[in-house]
Order: structure tokens, then sequence, then C-alpha cells
């Protein structure tokens, strides 16, 4: 027996269908680049939140501000529904982005795992933003939720470039690369992962400056309280040194490299100047003593730092088999850039 379809459940599917055929991979690919630019300002925003202490800007409720749809004119409670406001919008970008890049490249192994992740974790970072505002801002929870949304913005960065990379960079990934440098950038890109939760650990527990100088540490006396506090923060800064050196070795291979993958030396440069940036950041919260602007700016160069490196470990790996089958469902609707010389980036 057929079942019927009411037609106005009928007349929406095939709005929806003629919709989808409107629809063309570039205008995916500038959705792709709007979403990127929305998850980047959710993150600084969350930094933003942290900094100026308005995370109880709309008090215990949630996803409600002060259990109101519109809060009462406040700075704090601007800055914290601001972050809420943002994040409700990026939700449907992100959706719809995956959606596009489902629609158009669903052949490619990268596509059917970032896509799904970006997802996930979108919703995780929104369900530990209500958790952390309900059990107070315990900074283990602050600093997990800071690292979730680490991957949703780079699961959202790293889909945007493939899917602009298409028949271009990505077709370097063919060229072998030594099975040491693949794990070289891997490793780093983890280590990173532990070396930012460290430092957000550091922030949320509002211990920047048990530190006061910079390279150094204070002189004196500690109690055993102030004492647990410089032990933390020596551990980051330790850790943060092993990285620029580790990022640095990554670049100078990546330079020998540089003939027969010109994207692998393009991403370690950009590696490079974010983590040395991240570094002088890091100096300049000591010397400001905490200013709003080093930490948004030392948020956004790890947000770029850990971006950079994903890159460079997605480029190790060779495309699939399914790369050249079905990459470009609507090849012939869109412009295809070809390949660029393996001389210079």
């Amino acid at each position: 027996m057929q079942t019927k379809i009411h037609p106005i459940l009928a007349r929406g599917g095939e709005l929806a269908r003629r919709g989808l055929a409107r629809v063309q991979p570039t205008h995916v690919r500038r959705l792709a680049v709007a979403t990127t630019i929305g998850m980047f300002l959710v993150l600084i925003q969350g930094t933003l939140v942290t900094t100026t202490g308005s995370g109880h800007g709309c008090g215990n409720s949630w996803p409600l501000c002060q259990g109101k749809f519109i809060p009462s004119l406040a700075i704090a409670s601007a800055i914290e529904f601001s972050h809420r406001a943002i994040t409700g919008l990026e939700t449907f970008l992100v959706l719809g982005m995956a959606a596009g890049v489902l629609w158009f490249w669903r052949a490619r192994r990268e596509i059917r795992i970032l896509a799904p992740l970006m997802v996930v974790f979108l919703f995780l970072q929104a369900a530990l933003g209500a958790l952390v505002v309900l059990l107070d801002e315990p900074p283990e929870a602050l600093a997990l939720h800071f690292g979730v949304s680490l991957i949703s913005f780079v699961s959202i960065l790293l889909t945007s470039l493939l899917i602009h990379e298409f028949d271009g960079w990505d077709r370097l990934r063919d060229r072998a690369v030594p099975s040491g440098f693949r794990w070289l950038a891997l490793g780093l890109t983890g280590y990173t992962y532990i070396v930012v939760y460290l430092g957000a650990y550091v922030r949320h527990r509002h211990v920047e400056l048990a530190c006061d100088q910079w390279p150094g540490c204070r002189s004196g006396p500690l109690t055993p309280e102030l004492a647990a506090s410089v032990g933390v923060v020596m551990a980051h800064r330790i850790a943060a040194l092993l990285l620029v050196v580790g990022v640095g070795w990554l670049f100078l291979w990546a330079r020998r490299l540089r003939d027969r993958r010109p994207d692998l030396y393009r991403g370690s440069l950009w590696t490079l100047a974010a983590v040395l940036a991240q570094a002088l950041e890091g100096a300049l919260i000591v010397w400001t003593r905490l200013s709003d602007v080093s930490a948004l700016l030392h948020a956004s160069f790890v947000a770029l730092l850990f971006g950079a490196l994903c890159y460079v470990s997605l480029h190790t790996l060779p495309r699939p088999a399914d790369a050249s089958v079905g990459a470009e469902r609507a090849a012939s609707a869109t412009d295809v850039r070809p390949a660029p010389s393996a001389a210079h980036p």
C-alpha cells in the first residue's frame, strides 16, 4: 500500500530540491569562509568572556541570560550574551556548511570525517559552556571548554582549506614525504594540544602572574600555595619552549623539502610565525600585567598555531584512493584552479 504524502510536505520537499539544485560549489566555499571567520570570533569571544570576568554576566541561567531573552544592559551581561548570540548564529552556519560539503564532496574521505566532526564538537562546545555556567566555572572545565572550541574551529578551518584546494595544492599530497617528517608533524600537533590545555588551565586558575617576570620567575620565599602556582606556570613555559624548538625543527626540515613539497613549507612557515608570535604574546601578558588585548592576541595565535599544525599534518598524509573519483561532484559548474608549480609556493 502506497503511503500518501501531505501536500504541504510534498511542496516543501519540492522547494528544497529546487533550492539545492541552485546551490553551486562556489556558494559552499563562500559559506565555508564565513563559517571559519565566525568560529574564530566565537573562540576569541570566549577568551574575552574569561578575561573580563563576564562568565556570570548572565547569572546561572542558560541558554537565557538572567532568565530573560534580552537581558538588562550591563557590560558583563552584554559580553556574555553577545557570545551566546554569535554562537547560536554560528550553529546555523556550521550546519549549512556541513550539509553543503557533504552534498558536493562526500566522496572524499576527509570530508566524511571532518563534516560530522565539526557538528559534534560544536554541540559539545555548547554543552560544556552550559555545564561551566551551572558548575560555577571550575578551571578544569573551562580549560576543557577552550580545548573543545579549538578542535571545533580547526575542523571547520581544515574543511574550508580542503575544499578550496581541490585540484590545486591538494594534488601535492600525492608526492611522497619522509615518514619521520610525518610523525614529527603529527607528534607536534598532539603535543601542542597538551600545551594549549595547560596554558588554558593557567589562565582559568588566574595564576599567570605567579611568575611576575619573563622568561624567569620571581625570587624570594614562596608560600606553599604560591609555590604550587609557580610550578604550574613554569611547567607551561618549559612546555612552550620545547614546542618552539620542535616547530623550528619542523620548519628547517620542510625548507629542505621546499622544491618538491611547497605546501609543507608554506604550512610550516605559518606554524613558525604563529608559535613565535604566541611566545611573544605570552611575554606581553606578563609585561602588561594581564592586559585584555594581550590575552586576546595570545588566544588568537594559539588557534592559528594549532590550525597551521593540523594543516601540515593533513598534508603529510597521502590523498585517499577516492580523491580522483567524485572529488568535485559539480566540477563543470565551478572554476577549477590548476596545480601550483613545485618550484616555490
